[in-house]
């Protein structure tokens, strides 16, 4: 596995919100309404660029979910959309 490598800094605002810096958007092709996934290993968050799938099938995939999960998942992608 590669070494990491800090490509650029940013900085959460009041809200909780980050901007992505320009260069890595453009190197990964995240544009405005792109989703992304945040994706927590040990103390490291990693982001990637969402495929084309529903926010539940994503998560159905990585993790068993209930009915009851899985229903309010499809209600808050639903209310997303």
């Amino acid at each position: 596995m590669g070494r990491n490598m800090i490509l650029d800094l940013g900085k959460i605002t009041s809200k909780g919100q980050i901007t992505i810096p320009a260069e890595i958007r453009k190197t990964l092709g995240i544009s405005r309404g792109d989703r992304i996934i945040f994706e927590q290993k040990g103390d490291d968050i990693i982001i990637k660029k969402a495929e084309e799938k529903s926010l539940v099938s994503l998560l159905e995939s990585t993790s068993p979910l209930s009915e009851k999960a899985t229903k309010s998942m499809k209600k808050i992608r639903d209310e997303w959309d």
